[in-house]
Formats: structure tokens, C-alpha cells, sequence
């Protein structure tokens, strides 16, 4: 993550400036994303950066990213964009990611490579998620026959797999109802055989 604020008009000399190949003119603004005029602020804020030089010397004046502009640029390509971006910076980016889809055509790169497929959670991370959309309060004791319930779908062997491996890691507690009377025989079906008695409850993080 870069440490440096950008304002949007410097967001947008330097993506340009990337574009563009590292340097620029004015002239060259018009002709890529349809502007020649280039801020002052942004000018003076990314000179005083040194992410950018200017060369004054011809006419009309050449932009030219720094090794730190190039990093800078880099680095602000993996952020979100600055608030209130423009019209300008749409076009700008448009350009951008038009270099993106020459270079996936020469590299034979695809758009499902850089998106993969969603992968499909393991059986410990479905656990985890039933276990917080079930109890109320984070730590709460749950009824493993809650859980089964939430994940009929699961096979009951791979669950029992799981949940031992988790208790053995100490990822999850296992633990028997202190009070048997109140088990029903749902529970009591639910319930795993784990270190010499039969464990009904769950919690994660319980107090």
C-alpha cells in the first residue's frame, strides 16, 4: 500500500503518464484521453514527491515519470481510487486497462485466469460458518444437533472427521451437557463419541 495521498488530478498525471510509456506532453494528453491541460497543484505536488520531472526547456513541456513515479503507479493500481474521481480519470483508466488487454493477447492470458473460480469452502470452514450464523453471541454454547441440522448436506462420517480433527487443534471445544435430563433424543443422535463419552455442545472462542 502506498503511503502517500493523492488528490485526483495527480491520480491522473500519473496514470497517464503510464499510458502513455513514462513521458508525455500536453499535446499527447489531447490526442490519449481527449485534455491538454495538466494542473498546476498536481504538477507542483508530484514534482515535490519526485515522482515526476518536467522538462521546461521545449516547447510544449514534456511530463516524465521518475523510478518512484513508476513504483508509485504501480502501487496505487492495487488501491481503491481517490474520492471524487472524474470524467477525465474514467478515460484515463479506460486507457489503462486497455494496455491490460494487449498484454493478456500477447501472453494468451484470459480474463478466468486473473478471476478464478470460486472455490467450493472445506467442510472445516462450512463448520465455522454455520457455527456463527447459529448462536446469537460469539463464544455461545452450540447443540451439535443444531449444527447437523445446518449441514444435512454434509456426509455424517467427514463431519465427525472434522469436528475431531478441529477439537484435537483446539479450533472448536467439544463438550457433554451438564445436564443429561434436558437432552432429547435428537441430541442425543447428534451427539459425537469423542475421549470416552458423548459430546452434545460446541463453541468456538467460548468464554
Amino acid at each position: 500500500m502506498s503511503d502517500i495521498e493523492f488528490k485526483v488530478p495527480e491520480f491522473n498525471l500519473l496514470l497517464a503518464l503510464v499510458h502513455l510509456r513514462g513521458s508525455g506532453t500536453t499535446a499527447v494528453f489531447r490526442e490519449a484521453f481527449g485534455f491538454e491541460k495538466v494542473e498546476t497543484s498536481a504538477q507542483k505536488a508530484l514534482l515535490a514527491k519526485e515522482l515526476i520531472v518536467i522538462d521546461k526547456g521545449v516547447r510544449p513541456y514534456v511530463y516524465e515519470l521518475t523510478d518512484a513515479g513508476w513504483l508509485t503507479a504501480r502501487q496505487l493500481l492495487s488501491e481503491t481510487a481517490p474520492a471524487g474521481v472524474s470524467s477525465r480519470t474514467a478515460r484515463i483508466l479506460w486507457a489503462v486497462i486497455g494496455d491490460f488487454s494487449n498484454h493478456m493477447q500477447r501472453t494468451n492470458t484470459e480474463l478466468a485466469d486473473i478471476y478464478p473460480a470460486r472455490l467450493e469452502p472445506t467442510t472445516a470452514e462450512r463448520i465455522v460458518e454455520a457455527y456463527g450464523e447459529l448462536v446469537e453471541d460469539s463464544g455461545d454454547w452450540l447443540p451439535l444437533r443444531s449444527l447437523r441440522d445446518h449441514l444435512a448436506s454434509t456426509d455424517r462420517d467427514e463431519l465427525d472427521k472434522v469436528l475431531t480433527e478441529l477439537h484435537a487443534e483446539k479450533a472448536v471445544l467439544l463438550i457433554p451437557e451438564s445436564n443429561q435430563k434436558t437432552l432429547t433424543e435428537a441430541d442425543r443422535e447428534a451427539a459425537i463419541w469423542l475421549g470416552g463419552e458423548y459430546r452434545h455442545l460446541i463453541g468456538i472462542e467460548v468464554r
